[in-house]
């Protein structure tokens, strides 16, 4: 055997490899004390070796952000002290402060350190600043959130309020529950764009999505539908219920004051209540039936359909 070889025995060989990798490791005894802080942990959290080595963890000025999104019920600085009770390895994603305290997302694994007698001795923790990841995943869910809203009016667009819809009538048909669907549609709005303009019909569509954006119950999802065509699914409520809701924002609508709009606006409504062995076509076209049913017999109001019109 080469005597020059490098032994794994070697106190210094050990800190070299921790010291060279990039994840921040550091080690407690069964006290709590740090005992070895690696130069990742440095560079991550600010604190020198000097400053933390000696320190009981749970006294150091290193610390888990108490309003980060901890997983596992993991308790600030708990993890360390889970170990040392039960000697099971834990992974959990959180947010540490560093010495500027500024929040960082990080990713940790906590294991128990064991003699040659299988005894714990100490804790360790290897953790890594996750922050690029983070940002991608919430860059990630911003487009997809993009990609289901109507640009103009800041509702679901039609596929996203489909799929919302189809899943609203999966849960209505599990647990036994009220469902409504209503359809709006502005009245005379094609008189609106060839007397003022698209422009004034695109500010009419924005206004009319944001009343039914603001003033609806928080189970309940407004997208458009299509054109001048909106649809509201009003999870929990029977039709009257849903009626009365439709009425609501009809109002809303047609009291807007006076030069919000290049004039006042009027919507008509259809509303439709699920059924067993109602499909969700079905259902749609019982809510399309009575909100023409609302057009023909003079505009602005709220017709509740029947399982006739299916």
């Amino acid at each position: 055997m080469d005597s020059h070889a490098p032994t794994l025995l070697n106190e210094n060989f050990y800190k070299f490899l921790l010291d060279s990798i990039f994840d921040a490791v550091y080690t407690v005894d069964v006290d709590g004390r740090i005992v070895y802080w690696n130069e990742s942990c440095e560079r991550i959290t600010g604190y020198t070796a000097e400053e933390m080595i000696g320190q009981s963890y749970r006294e150091s000025s290193f610390r888990y952000d108490p309003d980060g999104e901890i997983s596992d019920n993991t308790t600030v600085g708990g993890g360390i002290d889970i170990v040392l009770k039960n000697a099971m390895p834990g992974t959990w994603k959180g947010y540490i402060c560093r010495k500027n305290g500024q929040r960082i997302p990080v990713e940790s694994h906590i294991a128990a350190i064991r003699n040659h007698n299988n005894e714990v001795i100490g804790v360790g923790e290897v953790f890594r600043d996750i922050s690029a990841h983070v940002a991608l995943e919430q860059a990630h869910r911003q487009v997809l959130q993009i990609a289901r809203k109507d640009q103009l009016t800041g509702l679901y667009n039609r596929t996203a309020i489909t799929e919302i819809f189809k899943a609203e009538i999966e849960r209505t048909r599990r647990y036994g529950q009220h469902l409504s669907v209503v359809m709006a549609d502005i009245d005379h709005f094609k008189r609106i764009n060839d007397r003022y303009g698209h422009d004034a019909g695109d500010k009419v569509l924005a206004k009319i999505g944001s009343i039914l954006a603001f003033n609806t119950r928080k189970p309940d999802t407004a997208g458009r539908w299509g054109g001048e065509e909106f649809l509201l699914v009003v999870p929990g409520s029977n039709a009257q219920a849903a009626s009365q809701l439709a009425d609501r924002i009809r109002n809303y609508i047609q009291e807007v004051p006076t030069g919000e709009l290049p004039e006042q606006i009027t919507v008509s409504f259809g509303v439709a209540e699920f059924a067993e062995k109602v499909t969700q076509d079905q259902l749609l076209f019982i809510a399309d039936k009575a909100l023409y049913k609302a057009k023909d017999t003079g505009r602005n109001k709220v017709v509740i359909g029947s399982q006739e019109m299916k």
